[in-house]
């Protein structure tokens, strides 16, 4: 498969495009309506492609999955258009430090409403826990979202051979937004990160 590149000019819509191609010529098919939203509008958690064009400077964040032989998957990168700000230095930061510290606490047994917590209270701390407007995460499987959902009232326990998705996000209306999410299989020690893009 070759590598998606984003560049300043180019439409949202033609990168969802890319990414159906993708999947297609890897025999699968896309797991749910791709996501692709950059400046002001990465600010929303579910922002279907448009025809807004990539701009210089601007937050990407691209959510996609593949469905094949019956299974989903689950993955969401962020990206930014040509040199970060430190804002966005910052922000994506602190994301990636509330994805591992809620990925340290996923092993069967713990409550989800724990590695949730993990997630949230980072972020809180940092004065953003108003821009973290959806659960840590979720299961998938044969749907894109299945239980157990990894969410603050949820206090049932991880089992092993779950598979779950670890995805802590920031987001503020008329700037932008980050969000990180991977798959992870749920064992008896810990867990396994199945989604192998870099971040």
């Amino acid at each position: 498969m070759s590598r998606l590149k984003l560049r300043a000019g180019r439409r949202e819509s033609e990168i969802a495009d890319w990414i159906k191609a993708q999947l297609k010529a890897a025999g699968a098919k896309p797991a749910f309506r791709i996501i692709v939203g950059s400046g002001p509008r990465s600010a929303r958690p579910h922002c279907f492609a448009s025809n807004k064009k990539l701009k210089r400077g601007e937050l990407v964040v691209v959510d996609f999955g593949a469905l094949y032989n019956g299974y989903r998957s689950d993955i969401t990168r962020t990206y930014i258009i040509g040199k970060p700000a430190p804002k966005q230095k910052k922000i994506y930061g602190l994301v990636k430090k509330a994805q591992a510290r809620a990925v340290r606490l996923v092993r069967a047994g713990q409550k989800c409403s724990e590695v949730d917590r993990a997630a949230r209270r980072l972020i809180d701390r940092h004065g953003f826990g108003g821009n973290f407007r959806h659960s840590t995460g979720h299961g998938v499987g044969q749907r894109i979202h299945e239980a157990p959902k990894i969410s603050p009232r949820n206090y049932h326990r991880l089992k092993a051979g779950a598979v779950i998705t670890i995805e802590p996000g920031i987001y503020i209306k008329g700037w932008g937004g980050v969000r990180i999410e991977d798959m992870f299989l749920v064992t008896r020690q810990g867990c396994r990160r199945l989604t192998k893009a870099k971040k």
